[in-house]
């Protein structure tokens, strides 16, 4: 929502309020100018795109616990994309009263007219593919965080004809849009917890290389996301600190790398790549602290 005194985007939901003429209003705030403002709530509203542009934090708060799944590289729209692995994890989560889901882009195949690869890999065309997307998140609408592009989606899109794909998705599911690596600070029963996500770029056999350089950029995360490589694996990483007693105590960090719903396509066969199950990942937060596990 648009904060009509300063225009900024920076707003955030303070309750509602009954008038005196029975009608419903939804107050905000606004974050950069500190104003109060509402509107009424049957009014239709156009929901404004939000930007989580490099150095923000978005914020999420959560009950006593939340298990928030990495929905990656879903490639909706490929030959080989695994339809019954993705509805099994809808079903998950929309039964799930705890569970929230991001996603993390390649969530469309999205092989245009003319590219570079052929268009044998894709069996319905990407405004198609963007429509079935659409369906199949219908029942877990309300329950997303956030939408990143990838280099399927976003990337062709916008390299080909300047025009983010990924950005309208976020749009049609009114959630905000990440353009950007970044921080998502989870807090669960008065803790916070930071998880650092991004798309990922690098193909290389060990995905730990570019955890460990996401680790080195982002140094307060507490859980490290990345997909695009189909690997699908969480791993606890420890470490010593000082602790609040002047002792050394153990700190646990998490590496995760988000799978994917492409099963075994062409070019991964025509270039002896690894076999993968497809999957998904799950990150649960308590205030006791986190554990992650593969779908």
């Amino acid at each position: 929502m648009r904060c009509p005194k300063c225009n900024s985007l920076k707003t955030k939901k303070n309750g509602t309020k009954i008038l005196v003429t029975g009608n419903r209003t939804q107050e905000f705030r606004c974050l950069s100018c500190s104003r109060y403002f509402s509107i009424q709530i049957d009014v239709n509203v156009l929901q404004e795109l939000k930007y989580v542009e490099p150095g923000d934090i978005l914020e999420v708060n959560g009950g006593k616990e939340l298990r928030i799944h990495g929905l990656t590289d879903v490639h909706v729209g490929a030959v080989e994309h695994d339809f019954k692995k993705f509805e099994e994890a809808i079903g998950i989560i929309e039964k799930d009263d705890d569970a929230k889901w991001f996603g993390n882009g390649d969530l469309l195949e999205l092989i245009p007219p003319h590219y570079k690869i052929n268009q044998r890999g894709q069996d319905i065309p990407p405004e198609e593919q963007y429509l079935e997307f659409v369906r199949l998140v219908e029942p877990i609408k309300d329950k997303c965080l956030f939408i990143r592009g990838g280099n399927h989606d976003y990337l062709r899109s916008f390299n080909i004809l300047d025009f983010d794909v990924c950005k309208v998705l976020a749009k049609e599911l009114g959630v905000p849009y990440y353009r950007m690596p970044g921080y998502t600070r989870i807090t669960v029963g008065g803790v916070s917890y930071n998880l650092v996500s991004g798309h990922g770029k690098s193909g290389g056999k060990n995905g730990d290389l570019e955890l460990d350089k996401m680790a080195a950029v982002y140094s307060q995360g507490d859980v490290f996301f990345l997909g695009h490589n189909h690997q699908l694996y969480v791993k606890p990483m420890d470490s010593l600190i000082i602790g609040d007693d002047n002792t050394e105590e153990m700190k646990r960090r998490w590496y995760i790398r988000g799978g994917s719903f492409l099963r075994y396509a062409d070019y991964a066969r025509y270039s002896f790549f690894p076999i993968i199950r497809t999957g998904w990942t799950t990150i649960e937060f308590k205030k006791e602290g986190i554990h992650c596990w593969e779908n």
